[in-house]
């Protein structure tokens, strides 16, 4: 779809300054890299390593912040490129309009309320289920009965919205997603494990949105809550009645487990994980693959198995290569204090200092053939 620079300025809210390539009513035809760009395409540059390519681009428009420099070039300025740029592909790429209705491959039953939804082929809607206009189900996606999807949501396909579970406005299910599953809880008996009901709910606040595969259990009582904002990618699971804070991340393999509540803005990275029943502070940041055993303050950065704080945790990495050779320090240390100590007596611990005891004979050990050599202060200990 092609859109004039023009529009795009409008749109972004951005300062257009006019150079070579393009002027305002010029057509940009898509959005690209900034390597790949053509004349009839915008491209941007969010992160300075990619500086180096505004002079060789080919591209019409380049979309900078206010500081970076382009003589000559066509440029709009805005202050984030990077959230310009997401602006940008859905101004290039907006998402087809939700045409009403109900494909007659769907299932729909009789007491649910989809006014204004767009149900998709073999698409399932129980009893007293409301999916809210503007919303679109896509092929395969199931909402369970006396659930409720607000306005302007997409349930991908094959997606679940359990029984009873709430979405709420503008919340995104990528396929395959499925929102109150059971919560993996059972009473462990001599004879085997008793399945404990999981009767709660789960509730996704506005704006949210979660990756293919991920799961939200729901609570044994009560509820599992997503709070507003919240973005989890692919394959994450948030364990029952736990609740993640507005505007969290959690990165593709992440996981939450049962009870535990994170704070607003947590970021947790790839395959990090929360062991349950803790209290995850605001801002907290997790590194990848790490778990969180305890509770965190607001504005923690930790990582590592177990998480401690980021950067002794960068400190403790970069020694490990270390290791091999301080063990073999240490060995030989320990070889040469034992010739010592079987030539020499060894004063008690609680003797004075100024007397020895009278059972303590003097004798010399002999000499080292290859004595411990002085190292300066602040020498570093290496292989020999």
């Amino acid at each position: 779809m092609g859109v004039t620079v023009a529009a795009v300025a409008r749109s972004l809210g951005g300062v257009l300054e006019v150079g070579a390539g393009a002027d305002a009513d010029t057509v940009l035809d898509d959005i690209r890299s900034i390597e790949e760009a053509g004349p009839e395409h915008l491209a941007f540059v969010a992160n300075r390593r990619y500086a180096r390519h505004i002079a060789t681009t080919r591209a019409g428009v380049l979309l900078l912040d206010p500081h970076t420099p382009a003589p000559g070039r066509t440029t709009l300025r805005v202050p984030d490129p990077y959230l310009g740029f997401a602006r940008a592909l859905a101004l290039f790429h907006p998402y087809p309009e939700v045409v009403p209705g109900v494909h007659p491959s769907a299932v729909v039953d009789p007491t649910a309320d989809v006014t204004g939804a767009a149900v998709g082929p073999l698409a399932v809607v129980g009893a007293h289920a409301r999916v809210g206009p503007g919303t679109r189900l896509e092929p395969g996606a199931v909402v369970g009965a006396w659930a409720v999807v607000g306005r302007d949501c997409r349930i991908g396909a094959r997606a679940v919205v359990g029984e009873a579970c709430v979405v709420g406005d503008r919340v995104v299910l990528n396929p395959g997603a499925v929102v109150g599953s059971d919560g993996f809880g059972f009473a462990t008996t001599p004879d085997g494990h008793v399945k404990i009901p999981q009767v709660g709910r789960v509730v996704l606040e506005d704006d949210v949105e979660l990756g293919a595969c991920t799961c939200v259990d729901r609570a044994a009582v009560g509820e599992t809550r997503v709070r507003r904002g919240a973005k989890l990618d692919n394959l994450v699971q948030v364990g029952h009645g736990a609740t993640v804070g507005e505007h969290a991340l959690l990165v593709a393999c992440s996981g939450v487990a049962g009870s535990s509540r994170l704070g607003r803005f947590v970021t947790l990275a790839a395959r990090a994980s929360v062991l349950g029943h803790l209290e995850i502070g605001d801002g907290v940041q997790v590194g990848a693959a790490s778990t969180v055993t305890r509770n965190l303050p607001d504005g923690a950065r930790v990582s590592g198995h177990p998480a401690f704080a980021h950067a002794l945790w960068r400190r403790a990495a970069l020694s490990l290569k270390e290791l091999p050779g301080l063990l073999s320090v240490v060995r030989r240390l320990d070889a040469r204090v034992a010739i010592l100590e079987a030539h020499v007596d060894v004063v008690p611990r609680t003797a004075p200092h100024d007397t020895a005891p009278e059972h303590v004979t003097e004798t010399h050990a002999p000499t080292d053939p290859d004595p411990p050599r002085p190292r300066p202060a602040g020498s570093r200990l290496r292989r020999r």
